[in-house]
Order: structure tokens, then sequence, then C-alpha cells
């Protein structure tokens, strides 16, 4: 999951760096193709980015909390858990409504696409000006890779001739792709709005395209603009036709703008560069307090490199870290005496994850030199009330408490170790266990 988001962080921001340089750079420019070129770089980025080595990658740790504390569960003094454990960590609750929202995305498209398939397998064809075409009063005048759709009635309208060359500019150039493409980029990044405003300036790039097409052919220019206007809008989003980028591309056809140099294109490859640039970090570059370099964490704590977050957080019995939280419920029991007197509280304890997956509870001159901090300062298992009012109890019933939750976590099944940069990795982790009674 961490780096899903962290995938989808690095996505985004690099989406807006380039959507900004496409707005500066290449809004006013008619050279249409070398738009359509950069456009179709930007779409790939979903493709290139998990190819980039790990080393140009966004730690995941610039996502997470700086310290990783596993949600809590609650044990009761009858010695049942909570229903803490079947909570859903906010994290998971992100990715399930992200992923809910996906699933309709890609429903929505597989229905228009199942609408075009049903008119191309369904619908009658005829020819005109030697193309063949489907006769689609439902599509309108629109294209789909090599299928152009006609209503036949338009057939006898004058500007028919301008429709069918529009049409069929979109089917030689192969335009379907880049509008299958977007439809996959937003789909990804649905909850950006850059990534609608970028769809929007793809899909109405292609209809300039056709349009200046059609004009270099020596069609008179304001008879093509009444044919534009004169046409229905059709509603198959994935099909290249008439929509709401009319208004956009009569204005285009009678702006002034420059045919602009192709030299534009090179700034695709810079531009992609700074946008990874600035979304990836190293450990050393980590600027926030309590995340330390590699370098620092080795040469504090000889043999052991600790981390607190990692590109590929451990996995407890293949799921995520909380999952733990299942075997402590299970596992652990309330101490007796502790219920006889009526201790409760909570209890946090610090346990590292080593790179050989094993569960070990570190000491407090170790854990000091892991969080950079003097060794007074530190607290491997510590307790707190579960009520600011609540009395303090007897130090040996805490004792008692924490000795329970040590044994619990010290006894854990080996973990999937977590890796940072491909490597297996130690990483710590912060997990508190509370104690009532019903």
């Amino acid at each position: 999951m961490n780096n899903l988001f962290a995938y989808l962080v690095e996505l985004n921001i690099s989406l807006m760096i380039l959507f900004v340089a496409y707005k500066l750079f290449f809004e006013k420019d008619k050279n249409f193709t070398v738009r359509r070129i950069y456009l179709l770089g930007v779409l790939i980025l979903p493709l290139i980015l998990p190819l980039l080595p790990s080393s140009f990658r966004m730690p995941v740790g610039q996502l997470t909390p700086i310290s990783i504390n596993l949600e809590e569960v609650t044990i009761f003094g009858a010695g049942t858990a909570s229903g803490n454990t079947a909570t859903l960590s906010f994290t998971s609750v992100l990715l399930i409504l992200y992923l809910i929202i996906l699933v309709l995305g890609i429903i929505k498209v597989l229905l228009q696409l199942s609408r075009i398939t049903h008119a191309i397998l369904h619908s009658e064809r005829f020819e005109a000006e030697g193309i063949t075409l489907l006769a689609s009063k439902s599509l309108h005048a629109s294209s789909f890779f090599s299928y152009i759709f006609i209503d036949p009635e338009t057939v006898k309208d004058n500007s028919f001739c301008h429709i069918l060359e529009h049409e069929n500019i979109h089917k030689r150039e192969w335009h379907s792709v880049d509008r299958i493409l977007v439809e996959i980029f937003v789909m990804i990044n649905w909850f950006n709005p850059v990534a609608w405003m970028f769809r929007r300036s793809v899909i109405e790039n292609l209809e300039y395209l056709a349009d200046s097409a059609v004009l270099r052919k020596g069609t008179d220019p304001n008879k093509y603009q009444l044919s534009i206007l004169n046409q229905y809008i059709g509603s198959a989003s994935l099909s290249n036709q008439f929509s709401s980028q009319i208004k956009n591309r009569i204005n285009m056809l009678n702006k002034n703008y420059k045919f602009g140099s192709r030299w534009k294109l090179a700034l695709l490859l810079p531009l992609t560069a700074i946008a990874f640039l600035l979304v990836s970090c190293t450990d050393k570059e980590t600027p926030m307090e309590g995340i330390q370099a590699t370098e620092e964490i080795a040469a504090e704590t000889p043999g052991m490199e600790v981390f607190n977050v990692v590109e590929e957080m451990p996995e407890f019995n293949g799921g995520e870290p909380t999952e733990f939280r299942k075997y402590i419920a299970q596992n652990l029991i309330y101490p007796q005496e502790a219920i006889d007197e009526g201790v409760t509280g909570k209890i946090f304890i610090k346990f590292i994850v080593t790179k050989e997956g094993k569960v070990e509870i570190p000491d407090q001159e170790t854990l000091a030199k892991v969080e950079g901090k003097p060794l007074g300062e530190v607290v491997v298992v510590a307790y707190r009330k579960l009520a600011e009012d609540a009395e303090e109890p007897d130090e040996k019933y805490v004792q008692l408490l924490k000795e329970e939750v040590r044994r619990v976590v010290s006894t854990s099944p080996d973990w999937t170790p977590g890796k940072q940069r491909g490597k297996a990795v130690n990483v710590i982790f912060t997990f508190p266990v509370s104690f009532a009674l019903q």
C-alpha cells in the first residue's frame, strides 16, 4: 500500500509540473502535432515511473508519519479483545475508496466501449466518397480507430464533405489511441483535478489537429466553421466527435497564434527530469526530524541499521503490519492479579522487525542510539493511564502488564522483512495495547 501511495504522489506531482509547462509553452502554439507528441509523452508517465531505478524514487517515508504506530488493541478484563482488531486503518480506508472509484471508472469505460462495439457489429455499412462508413444516429459524426460513424441523413448536407474529411483525419492518424490512453490516465489519477484538465487538453488538441488539416486542403474557413456549428453534439465520449469543444475549436480557427517550432519538444526530457528530481529524495536529504539517514544510524548503532519507514514495509502473516493486532488479541492474557486490583492502562512497546524477519525488543541503550536521544529520554516499554483522573496503580501491577506485552510481542512469529531499495532492512515499530475492565 505504501508503494501505491508513493507511486501516485510521484505521478501527480510530475503531472502538475508538466501541465504547467504545457500551459506556458504550448497553449498558444498552432503546431498541434508537436502538442500531441508532448501530451502523449506525459500520458506514458504511469508506465515510466515503475521502471525507474529505486535510487530515483521517492522514499515512502516522505508520505507517512515519522514513527510508525500500529493501531492499538484493547484487552478486556474478561480476556476478550475489543472490536478494535477489525477496525480499518485510515490508509486502508483511503485505499478502498481509491479502488472503488477506480473500478467505477473502469466499468464506465467498458460500457462506452461495449456501446461502440455494438455499433460496429450491428450498424449498416455504406460508402461515400470511396470511404466505408457505418450508419449510426446515436454516435453521429465520430470515429473510433478504423471505423467512422455517420448519421445517414447528413450525407445530403452541404457540410458532409467537411465532416467526412475531419473524421477521416482522426481515423488515419489513430487519434483513438490518444483517447484510450488519456481515459486510462484519468482513471488512475481521478482524484487530481489537473488530470481532468489534462484530459480536456488532449481531446481539444485532437480536434484542433483535424480542423487544421481540413483547412490546409483549401477548405473555406467560414464554411467550415458553419459546418461545425451545424453538427449535432454526440455522446460517445471515447469516440472522436463534436462535443463541448465546439466553441474552443471555432476560437482556435480564428486566432492568429504562431506556428511554433519543434524545438519545444526538447523541453519534455528536461522537464520530466526536473519533475522526477523534485519528487525524489535520498534518505540523507530528509529534513524531517526523527528520520535519520542510513549512514547516521549505522554509525551510531554498529551492526544494526534501523529504519523508521521504508519503501516496502514489513508484513505480518502476508498482510499489512496491522494484522499483528489480531495475533496480539488472540494471545495476550490480562494478568489476573491486575484484574483483581482493578488496574487498567495503556502499554506502549517498541520493537524491531529485523532484516531476517525476526521480532526483537531493543534494550534502552540500543533504542537511544536508534532515536538519537539521550539514554534517559527513551523508554522501551511505557505505561499511561486510560483516564486523566484515574489513580496511579501500584508499580508491580503496571510491571505485570508490561511483562505480558513483552512476552507476546517477543514470541511473535516471523514477519516478511521490510525492504529499502530492494534490500531487506531492520524496521522499528511502536505498538499500543490497552488493558480495560468491563
